[in-house]
Protein backbone atom coordinates (compact mmCIF):
# COMPACT_ATOMS: atom_id res chain seq x y z
CA UNK A 1 0.00 0.00 0.00
CA UNK A 2 1.61 3.25 -1.02
CA UNK A 3 1.66 6.02 1.52
CA UNK A 4 -0.46 9.35 2.36
CA UNK A 5 1.29 12.51 1.79
CA UNK A 6 0.03 16.30 3.14
CA UNK A 7 2.05 18.91 1.11
CA UNK A 8 1.23 22.70 2.70
CA UNK A 9 2.18 25.49 0.93
CA UNK A 10 2.61 28.75 1.55
CA UNK A 11 0.04 30.99 -0.07
CA UNK A 12 0.10 34.49 -0.09
CA UNK A 13 -0.96 37.57 -2.47
CA UNK A 14 2.84 37.45 -4.31
CA UNK A 15 3.29 34.01 -4.47
CA UNK A 16 -0.59 32.59 -5.41
CA UNK A 17 0.07 32.64 -9.44
CA UNK A 18 2.76 30.68 -8.84
CA UNK A 19 0.83 28.26 -6.58
CA UNK A 20 -2.36 28.31 -9.27
CA UNK A 21 0.22 27.24 -11.79
CA UNK A 22 2.00 24.51 -9.69
CA UNK A 23 -1.40 23.07 -8.99
CA UNK A 24 -2.80 23.16 -12.46
CA UNK A 25 -0.34 21.44 -13.68
CA UNK A 26 -0.21 18.69 -10.63
CA UNK A 27 -3.80 18.22 -10.77
CA UNK A 28 -3.40 16.22 -14.04
CA UNK A 29 -1.28 13.93 -12.29
CA UNK A 30 -4.00 10.79 -11.29
CA UNK A 31 -1.45 9.37 -8.54
CA UNK A 32 -0.97 12.29 -7.04
CA UNK A 33 -4.22 13.26 -6.63
CA UNK A 34 -5.09 10.20 -5.07
CA UNK A 35 -1.78 10.03 -2.58
CA UNK A 36 -1.68 13.48 -1.59
CA UNK A 37 -3.70 15.85 0.35
CA UNK A 38 -3.04 19.82 -0.48
CA UNK A 39 -3.97 22.21 1.63
CA UNK A 40 -2.87 26.14 1.31
CA UNK A 41 -1.24 27.47 4.49
CA UNK A 42 -2.08 31.34 4.52
CA UNK A 43 0.97 33.32 5.37
CA UNK A 44 -0.72 36.00 7.36
CA UNK A 45 -1.08 32.54 9.97
CA UNK A 46 2.63 32.87 10.47
CA UNK A 47 2.29 35.53 12.82
CA UNK A 48 -0.71 34.74 14.64
CA UNK A 49 -2.15 32.63 17.26
CA UNK A 50 -5.00 31.54 14.62
CA UNK A 51 -2.57 28.96 13.44
CA UNK A 52 -3.31 26.77 16.29
CA UNK A 53 -7.18 26.96 15.48
CA UNK A 54 -6.26 26.28 11.78
CA UNK A 55 -4.29 23.33 12.26
CA UNK A 56 -7.06 21.47 14.94
CA UNK A 57 -9.10 20.89 12.08
CA UNK A 58 -6.53 18.80 10.14
CA UNK A 59 -6.21 14.77 10.88
CA UNK A 60 -2.43 14.46 10.69
CA UNK A 61 -2.60 11.00 11.71
CA UNK A 62 -3.90 9.76 8.68
CA UNK A 63 -0.55 10.77 6.42
CA UNK A 64 2.62 9.55 6.92
CA UNK A 65 4.49 12.51 6.06
CA UNK A 66 3.94 16.28 5.41
CA UNK A 67 5.65 18.54 3.22
CA UNK A 68 5.91 22.34 3.68
CA UNK A 69 6.56 23.86 0.77
CA UNK A 70 7.09 27.61 0.22
CA UNK A 71 7.46 29.80 -3.22
CA UNK A 72 8.51 33.17 -2.03
CA UNK A 73 10.42 36.42 -2.81
CA UNK A 74 13.69 37.50 -1.59
CA UNK A 75 11.46 39.92 0.55
CA UNK A 76 9.78 37.70 2.37
CA UNK A 77 13.14 35.98 3.59
CA UNK A 78 12.34 38.02 6.69
CA UNK A 79 9.35 36.47 7.14
CA UNK A 80 9.72 33.10 6.39
CA UNK A 81 12.87 33.30 8.88
CA UNK A 82 10.40 34.08 11.45
CA UNK A 83 7.51 31.22 10.54
CA UNK A 84 10.46 28.87 10.92
CA UNK A 85 11.89 29.89 13.98
CA UNK A 86 8.80 30.41 15.61
CA UNK A 87 6.64 27.12 14.50
CA UNK A 88 9.95 24.71 13.56
CA UNK A 89 8.99 22.86 17.47
CA UNK A 90 5.37 23.03 16.62
CA UNK A 91 5.62 21.46 13.40
CA UNK A 92 7.55 18.60 14.75
CA UNK A 93 5.28 17.77 17.46
CA UNK A 94 2.28 17.19 14.58
CA UNK A 95 4.27 14.86 13.02
CA UNK A 96 7.53 12.95 13.36
CA UNK A 97 8.10 13.06 9.47
CA UNK A 98 8.75 16.60 8.25
CA UNK A 99 9.64 17.70 4.59
CA UNK A 100 10.56 21.34 3.64
CA UNK A 101 10.94 22.50 -0.32
CA UNK A 102 11.20 25.55 -0.81
CA UNK A 103 10.76 27.69 -4.85
CA UNK A 104 10.05 30.50 -5.95
CA UNK A 105 12.69 34.02 -6.90
CA UNK A 106 14.38 33.46 -4.37
CA UNK A 107 15.36 29.91 -4.70
CA UNK A 108 16.65 30.50 -8.20
CA UNK A 109 18.71 32.99 -7.58
CA UNK A 110 20.19 32.41 -4.11
CA UNK A 111 19.70 28.82 -3.70
CA UNK A 112 22.42 28.05 -1.17
CA UNK A 113 21.17 30.45 1.08
CA UNK A 114 18.33 28.52 1.88
CA UNK A 115 20.51 25.86 3.31
CA UNK A 116 20.64 27.61 6.40
CA UNK A 117 16.89 27.32 6.78
CA UNK A 118 17.25 23.59 6.96
CA UNK A 119 15.01 23.14 3.92
CA UNK A 120 15.29 19.49 2.51
CA UNK A 121 14.78 20.32 -0.85
CA UNK A 122 15.09 23.34 -3.42
CA UNK A 123 13.54 24.10 -6.67
CA UNK A 124 15.92 26.79 -8.31
CA UNK A 125 14.28 27.07 -11.47
CA UNK A 126 10.57 26.44 -13.08
CA UNK A 127 9.00 23.72 -10.44
CA UNK A 128 6.53 21.76 -12.82
CA UNK A 129 8.55 18.83 -13.56
CA UNK A 130 10.54 19.18 -10.81
CA UNK A 131 8.18 19.25 -8.07
CA UNK A 132 5.97 16.36 -9.11
CA UNK A 133 8.96 14.66 -9.86
CA UNK A 134 9.86 15.09 -6.10
CA UNK A 135 6.48 14.05 -4.70
CA UNK A 136 6.35 11.10 -6.96
CA UNK A 137 9.96 10.06 -5.13
CA UNK A 138 8.88 10.68 -1.24
CA UNK A 139 6.12 8.06 -2.32
CA UNK A 140 9.07 5.21 -2.72
CA UNK A 141 11.79 6.51 -0.67
CA UNK A 142 12.58 8.59 2.59
CA UNK A 143 14.03 12.26 1.84
CA UNK A 144 17.74 11.20 3.23
CA UNK A 145 18.08 8.80 -0.03
CA UNK A 146 16.92 10.53 -2.59
CA UNK A 147 19.52 11.28 -5.16
CA UNK A 148 18.26 15.09 -6.77
CA UNK A 149 20.91 14.67 -9.23
CA UNK A 150 18.64 12.18 -10.65
CA UNK A 151 15.63 15.09 -11.31
CA UNK A 152 16.21 17.46 -13.71
CA UNK A 153 15.69 21.10 -11.79
CA UNK A 154 16.36 19.62 -7.95
CA UNK A 155 18.63 20.82 -5.54
CA UNK A 156 19.59 19.47 -2.26
CA UNK A 157 19.40 21.86 0.84
CA UNK A 158 19.92 20.02 4.08
CA UNK A 159 22.52 18.71 5.39
CA UNK A 160 24.56 19.76 2.38
CA UNK A 161 24.03 21.60 -1.00
CA UNK A 162 23.84 19.69 -4.14
CA UNK A 163 23.23 22.04 -6.94
CA UNK A 164 20.57 21.20 -8.98
CA UNK A 165 20.82 20.04 -12.99
CA UNK A 166 19.54 21.57 -15.55
CA UNK A 167 15.57 21.42 -15.53
CA UNK A 168 13.25 19.85 -17.59
CA UNK A 169 10.77 22.66 -18.91
CA UNK A 170 7.55 22.09 -19.76
CA UNK A 171 4.95 23.15 -22.58
CA UNK A 172 3.84 26.62 -21.74
CA UNK A 173 0.09 26.34 -21.87
CA UNK A 174 -0.68 22.21 -22.21
CA UNK A 175 -1.19 21.96 -18.74
CA UNK A 176 -4.07 24.08 -17.24
CA UNK A 177 -2.67 27.54 -15.37
CA UNK A 178 -5.70 27.24 -12.46
CA UNK A 179 -6.85 24.48 -10.47
CA UNK A 180 -10.36 23.65 -10.32
CA UNK A 181 -10.15 20.69 -7.81
CA UNK A 182 -8.18 23.29 -4.96
CA UNK A 183 -9.93 26.34 -6.10
CA UNK A 184 -6.94 28.28 -7.22
CA UNK A 185 -7.12 30.70 -9.95
CA UNK A 186 -5.23 33.35 -11.75
CA UNK A 187 -4.25 35.35 -15.10
CA UNK A 188 -3.61 32.90 -17.59
CA UNK A 189 -0.15 32.65 -18.50
CA UNK A 190 0.21 33.25 -21.69
CA UNK A 191 4.71 33.62 -22.37
CA UNK A 192 7.39 33.11 -19.87
CA UNK A 193 10.96 34.59 -20.12
CA UNK A 194 12.58 37.24 -21.25
CA UNK A 195 15.07 38.37 -23.87
CA UNK A 196 16.38 41.18 -22.03
CA UNK A 197 19.22 41.65 -19.29
CA UNK A 198 17.80 44.27 -17.36
CA UNK A 199 20.69 44.87 -14.38
CA UNK A 200 17.61 45.49 -11.61
CA UNK A 201 15.47 42.36 -12.65
CA UNK A 202 15.37 38.49 -11.55
CA UNK A 203 13.57 37.39 -14.63
CA UNK A 204 15.31 38.21 -17.70
CA UNK A 205 18.60 36.99 -16.09
CA UNK A 206 17.01 33.76 -15.65
CA UNK A 207 15.10 33.10 -19.15
CA UNK A 208 16.94 33.93 -22.23
CA UNK A 209 13.90 33.94 -24.36
CA UNK A 210 10.02 33.82 -24.41
CA UNK A 211 8.18 30.51 -24.99
CA UNK A 212 4.63 31.45 -25.77
CA UNK A 213 1.44 29.10 -24.85
CA UNK A 214 -0.45 28.55 -28.46
CA UNK A 215 -3.96 29.73 -29.26
CA UNK A 216 -5.65 26.99 -29.40
CA UNK A 217 -4.49 25.98 -25.47
CA UNK A 218 -4.84 29.29 -24.17
CA UNK A 219 -8.27 29.64 -25.13
CA UNK A 220 -9.49 26.06 -23.76
CA UNK A 221 -8.14 26.85 -20.50
CA UNK A 222 -10.48 30.35 -20.88
CA UNK A 223 -13.30 27.68 -22.05
CA UNK A 224 -13.10 25.74 -18.97
CA UNK A 225 -12.23 29.34 -16.70
CA UNK A 226 -16.08 30.32 -18.13
CA UNK A 227 -17.66 27.40 -17.09
CA UNK A 228 -16.48 27.39 -14.06
CA UNK A 229 -18.36 30.37 -13.87
CA UNK A 230 -15.49 33.32 -14.87
CA UNK A 231 -16.48 36.05 -17.35
CA UNK A 232 -13.09 38.33 -17.10
CA UNK A 233 -9.71 36.83 -18.12
CA UNK A 234 -6.27 38.78 -16.84
CA UNK A 235 -3.38 37.68 -18.54
CA UNK A 236 0.21 36.77 -17.52
CA UNK A 237 3.26 37.44 -19.53
CA UNK A 238 6.76 39.69 -18.89
CA UNK A 239 5.33 42.14 -21.99
CA UNK A 240 1.70 40.82 -23.34
CA UNK A 241 2.28 42.88 -26.27
CA UNK A 242 5.03 40.63 -27.41
CA UNK A 243 3.22 37.47 -27.13
CA UNK A 244 3.76 34.98 -30.04
CA UNK A 245 7.18 36.85 -30.89
CA UNK A 246 9.92 35.57 -31.81
CA UNK A 247 11.94 38.16 -30.32
CA UNK A 248 9.65 38.73 -27.32
CA UNK A 249 9.84 42.95 -28.37
CA UNK A 250 7.83 42.76 -32.19
CA UNK A 251 4.22 42.44 -32.15
CA UNK A 252 3.00 39.35 -33.68
CA UNK A 253 -0.25 40.76 -34.96
CA UNK A 254 -1.65 37.98 -36.03
CA UNK A 255 -0.91 35.90 -32.77
CA UNK A 256 -2.48 38.32 -31.13
CA UNK A 257 -5.30 38.98 -33.33
CA UNK A 258 -6.32 35.43 -33.15
CA UNK A 259 -6.22 34.88 -29.29
CA UNK A 260 -7.93 38.30 -28.28
CA UNK A 261 -10.61 37.36 -31.18
CA UNK A 262 -11.45 33.91 -30.51
CA UNK A 263 -11.69 34.61 -26.33
CA UNK A 264 -13.98 37.13 -27.06
CA UNK A 265 -16.00 34.84 -29.15
CA UNK A 266 -16.51 33.07 -25.92
CA UNK A 267 -20.10 34.16 -25.00
CA UNK A 268 -19.39 33.80 -20.97
CA UNK A 269 -16.51 35.85 -20.93
CA UNK A 270 -17.52 39.38 -20.14
CA UNK A 271 -14.16 41.17 -19.74
CA UNK A 272 -10.55 40.74 -21.71
CA UNK A 273 -7.79 42.68 -19.73
CA UNK A 274 -4.48 42.77 -21.75
CA UNK A 275 -1.78 44.77 -21.39
CA UNK A 276 -2.42 45.57 -17.57
CA UNK A 277 -1.01 44.34 -14.77
CA UNK A 278 0.11 41.47 -14.25
CA UNK A 279 1.47 41.40 -17.75
CA UNK A 280 3.13 45.09 -18.48
CA UNK A 281 3.97 46.03 -21.83
CA UNK A 282 7.44 47.47 -23.15
CA UNK A 283 7.56 51.15 -24.64
CA UNK A 284 9.24 49.63 -28.15
CA UNK A 285 6.38 46.65 -28.49
CA UNK A 286 3.41 49.61 -28.47
CA UNK A 287 2.97 50.08 -32.33
CA UNK A 288 -0.34 51.75 -33.99
CA UNK A 289 -0.95 47.71 -35.60
CA UNK A 290 -0.74 46.41 -32.07
CA UNK A 291 -3.40 49.08 -30.58
CA UNK A 292 -5.59 49.07 -33.56
CA UNK A 293 -5.95 44.68 -33.28
CA UNK A 294 -5.94 45.08 -29.41
CA UNK A 295 -9.12 47.90 -29.27
CA UNK A 296 -11.81 45.85 -30.41
CA UNK A 297 -11.54 43.57 -28.11
CA UNK A 298 -10.00 45.00 -24.62
CA UNK A 299 -11.73 45.96 -21.68
CA UNK A 300 -9.12 47.55 -19.78
CA UNK A 301 -8.97 50.94 -21.18
CA UNK A 302 -5.52 51.28 -19.22
CA UNK A 303 -1.99 50.14 -20.43
CA UNK A 304 1.04 49.69 -18.10
CA UNK A 305 4.28 50.36 -19.42
CA UNK A 306 7.99 49.51 -17.51
CA UNK A 307 9.69 52.97 -18.32
CA UNK A 308 11.71 53.07 -15.06
CA UNK A 309 13.63 56.10 -15.49
CA UNK A 310 13.49 59.50 -18.05
CA UNK A 311 17.50 59.46 -18.29
CA UNK A 312 18.28 58.11 -21.56
CA UNK A 313 21.78 57.56 -19.85
CA UNK A 314 20.45 55.48 -17.11
CA UNK A 315 18.28 53.50 -19.27
CA UNK A 316 21.34 52.61 -21.18
CA UNK A 317 23.69 51.60 -17.95
CA UNK A 318 20.94 49.46 -16.52
CA UNK A 319 20.23 47.69 -20.18
CA UNK A 320 16.92 48.26 -20.68
CA UNK A 321 16.72 48.54 -24.15
CA UNK A 322 14.78 51.13 -25.28
CA UNK A 323 15.25 55.11 -24.69
CA UNK A 324 12.41 57.25 -23.24
CA UNK A 325 11.86 58.62 -26.74
CA UNK A 326 10.13 55.46 -27.04
CA UNK A 327 8.10 55.63 -24.01
CA UNK A 328 6.94 59.22 -24.66
CA UNK A 329 5.94 57.78 -28.24
CA UNK A 330 4.05 55.14 -27.08
CA UNK A 331 2.29 57.39 -24.96
CA UNK A 332 1.09 59.29 -28.20
CA UNK A 333 0.18 56.62 -29.54
CA UNK A 334 -2.06 55.14 -26.53
CA UNK A 335 -3.70 58.86 -25.77
CA UNK A 336 -4.45 58.92 -29.87
CA UNK A 337 -6.33 55.39 -29.26
CA UNK A 338 -7.92 56.83 -26.38
CA UNK A 339 -6.23 54.16 -23.26
CA UNK A 340 -4.58 55.50 -20.36
CA UNK A 341 -1.55 55.19 -19.36
CA UNK A 342 0.76 53.68 -15.88
CA UNK A 343 3.80 54.15 -15.74
CA UNK A 344 6.84 51.99 -13.81
CA UNK A 345 9.25 54.32 -12.59
CA UNK A 346 12.36 53.40 -10.11
CA UNK A 347 14.41 55.58 -7.90
CA UNK A 348 17.76 55.09 -6.58
CA UNK A 349 18.30 53.05 -9.48
CA UNK A 350 22.38 51.69 -8.93
CA UNK A 351 24.80 54.80 -10.85
CA UNK A 352 21.77 57.37 -10.74
CA UNK A 353 23.20 61.05 -10.74
CA UNK A 354 21.29 64.35 -10.72
CA UNK A 355 21.23 64.73 -14.15
CA UNK A 356 19.05 61.95 -14.11
CA UNK A 357 17.01 62.84 -10.93
CA UNK A 358 16.29 66.04 -13.14
CA UNK A 359 15.34 63.99 -16.11
CA UNK A 360 12.61 62.25 -14.18
CA UNK A 361 11.30 66.00 -12.38
CA UNK A 362 11.22 67.72 -15.77
CA UNK A 363 8.86 64.60 -17.17
CA UNK A 364 7.20 64.87 -13.76
CA UNK A 365 6.75 68.31 -13.96
CA UNK A 366 4.93 67.74 -17.75
CA UNK A 367 2.73 65.81 -16.04
CA UNK A 368 1.29 68.06 -13.05
CA UNK A 369 1.18 70.80 -15.91
CA UNK A 370 -1.45 69.15 -17.76
CA UNK A 371 0.75 67.85 -21.07
CA UNK A 372 0.18 63.94 -20.34
CA UNK A 373 -3.24 64.34 -18.64
CA UNK A 374 -3.64 60.68 -18.94
CA UNK A 375 -0.77 59.42 -17.20
CA UNK A 376 0.44 57.60 -13.83
CA UNK A 377 3.42 57.05 -12.11
CA UNK A 378 3.68 53.75 -10.38
CA UNK A 379 6.69 54.46 -8.05
CA UNK A 380 9.14 51.98 -6.56
CA UNK A 381 12.33 52.67 -5.14
CA UNK A 382 15.66 50.06 -6.15
CA UNK A 383 15.84 46.82 -4.15
CA UNK A 384 18.60 44.49 -4.82
CA UNK A 385 17.66 41.17 -6.17
CA UNK A 386 19.79 38.05 -5.90
CA UNK A 387 20.75 36.65 -8.80
CA UNK A 388 20.74 40.07 -10.83
CA UNK A 389 24.15 41.90 -11.63
CA UNK A 390 23.03 44.58 -9.21
CA UNK A 391 22.32 42.30 -6.13
CA UNK A 392 25.13 43.47 -3.91
CA UNK A 393 24.46 47.25 -4.35
CA UNK A 394 22.50 49.05 -1.26
CA UNK A 395 19.04 49.88 -1.23
CA UNK A 396 18.00 52.88 -3.18
CA UNK A 397 17.46 56.04 -1.79
CA UNK A 398 15.18 58.87 -2.87
CA UNK A 399 16.13 62.28 -3.98
CA UNK A 400 14.51 64.60 -1.94
CA UNK A 401 13.39 66.87 -4.65
CA UNK A 402 11.95 63.41 -6.40
CA UNK A 403 9.63 62.56 -3.09
CA UNK A 404 8.13 66.23 -2.97
CA UNK A 405 7.13 66.05 -6.74
CA UNK A 406 5.91 62.47 -5.91
CA UNK A 407 3.73 64.25 -2.98
CA UNK A 408 2.19 66.63 -5.26
CA UNK A 409 1.23 64.14 -8.66
CA UNK A 410 -0.07 61.36 -5.65
CA UNK A 411 -2.14 64.74 -4.31
CA UNK A 412 -3.35 65.25 -8.15
CA UNK A 413 -4.44 61.43 -8.25
CA UNK A 414 -1.25 60.97 -10.43
CA UNK A 415 0.74 58.82 -9.12
CA UNK A 416 0.85 56.02 -6.37
CA UNK A 417 3.13 53.01 -4.92
CA UNK A 418 5.50 51.33 -2.50
CA UNK A 419 8.57 53.40 -2.92
CA UNK A 420 8.32 54.52 0.95
CA UNK A 421 8.09 51.35 2.18
CA UNK A 422 10.81 50.16 -0.29
CA UNK A 423 12.97 52.75 0.27
CA UNK A 424 12.67 51.86 4.38
CA UNK A 425 10.85 55.01 5.25
CA UNK A 426 7.71 53.51 6.24
CA UNK A 427 7.07 49.87 7.40
CA UNK A 428 6.28 47.34 4.54
CA UNK A 429 4.39 44.02 5.17
CA UNK A 430 7.11 42.05 5.16
CA UNK A 431 9.03 43.80 8.01
CA UNK A 432 9.10 42.04 11.67
CA UNK A 433 6.61 44.00 13.83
Amino acid sequence: MMPKGLVLFGYDKPNRYSWSILMGYLESDSILMEQYSFIPLPFHLYKSHLHKEYFKKIDFTQFDFIILAFSFLSAQIPQYEEFINEYKRFFNKIHPKIITVAGGPHAAASPEELVKFKIDFIIPDEGEYAFSSLLHLLLKKPKEIINTTSVPGLARGYPKYVPATKPNLVEIGKYPPFSKKFRLFGPIEISRGCPFRCKFCQTGNRADKMRHASVENIVKWVKLASEIKFDKVWFLSPNSFGYGSKNGVTPNIDAIYSLLSKIKAISAIKGIFFGTFPSEVRPESVTRDVLEVISPFVTNRKILIGAQSASDRLLRSIQRGHTFEQVKKAISLLTEYKFNIELDFIFGLPGENSEDIQDNIKFFNEILDGKYKNVKIHTHTFMPLPGTPFSDEPIGKIDHEILKIIGKLAKDGKAFGEHLSQAGLVQNRYSKK
